[in-house]
């Protein structure tokens, strides 16, 4: 299993005044509890990784373990894909959709008023079902030049009056899931339970690198924002990783109160093609995000190695 090397410490250089974080050695995580808000994306699922039962039945079991803890999740909506009834299995539990912007699309390979548009298409298709509030950058990408940075953020939030639905806890969840599928498709039924294994260390050690940023930034616990998908390992371990989150000390809460932390009202410094948590995007700009990269080696070292030479 992955190494829990996710609770890393973060140290401050004073390197460029002050202004870039590395990440360093292992350390214990923070010992306190915290607030935590879940948040899926992609929805209405992502068909190539569903389970066995599809979408309906994976949504319908994925929505079960939420409501069962009483878990307050939003769920992003890319709104071209239809998905009507999973869209309404949301709604019917009580859970909120926010918008994905309605393809997908990659705000760093298409021009920001095609970007636009679909974020436009997404925010009145989901009327239908509640008042779309929340925004998530598709692969949190937020424009790699200060000018589409801030004329997207822009619009989203004056024209739409959308709240950026920033990500702490980024991880490579998405990526398990397709090592998982593929293993199953292959008929690998091993390899598929050993990447199973991973699923939930792998988002423990992301949840504690992200409590350890957060420390070493800002000397204090924030509220953390979790990056999940709709896709047959969420759907599996959805109940075990909520259990295995709230023995870590998670108190969660809806999205709405985890974004009224303070440290989401602070000034966006970063500009560049990464995706990454917002913990990584606020002075001091981190300039490497050692466990990310560390961690995605790891895994694709052993779940998905290169052929071999012909």
């Amino acid at each position: 299993m992955v190494s829990l090397r996710g609770a890393l410490w973060v140290t401050l250089l004073a390197a460029c005044g002050g202004q870039h974080v590395v990440v360093s050695e292992p350390a214990a995580p923070p010992a306190a509890g915290f607030l935590l808000s879940v948040t899926y994306d992609d929805l209405p699922f992502q068909e190539a990784l569903a389970p066995a039962d599809g979408a309906l039945g994976g949504t319908s079991r994925l929505l079960a373990a939420l409501t069962a803890r009483s878990i307050p999740a939003v769920g992003f909506v890319n709104c071209d894909r239809g998905g009507d009834e999973v869209l309404r299995l949301w709604r019917a539990a009580g859970l909120e959709l926010g918008n994905h912007q309605a393809n997908h699309d990659n705000l760093n390979r298409v021009p920001l008023e095609t970007w636009l548009d679909g974020a436009r298409r997404c925010h009145e298709a989901l009327k239908v079902y509640n008042p779309p509030r929340f925004f998530r950058y598709p692969y949190l990408f937020q424009g790699k030049t200060v000018e589409v940075r801030d004329a997207a953020y822009a619009a989203l939030r004056g024209e739409l009056g959308q709240t950026i639905a920033h990500v702490t806890i980024d991880n490579h969840e998405w990526r398990l899931a397709q090592l998982y599928s593929e293993a199953l498709a292959a008929g690998d039924v091993a390899r598929a339970e050993a990447v199973r294994g991973e699923y939930i260390p792998h988002l423990l050690a992301a949840t504690a690198n992200a409590r350890t940023v957060a420390q070493k930034k800002l000397g204090r616990e924030v509220a953390q924002v979790l990056l999940l998908h709709a896709n047959a390992l969420s759907v599996e371990l959805a109940g075990p990783l909520m259990d295995a989150l709230a023995a870590e000390g998670a108190r969660f809460v809806p999205l709405e109160q985890a974004l009224a932390d303070p440290v989401f009202s602070l000034p966006d410094a970063y500009v560049g093609p990464a995706g990454i948590s917002w913990l990584y995007r606020f002075e001091p700009v981190v300039s490497a995000w050692t466990w990310e990269d560390e961690t995605w080696t790891d895994l694709e070292a052993r779940y998905n190695p290169p052929p071999p030479p012909p």
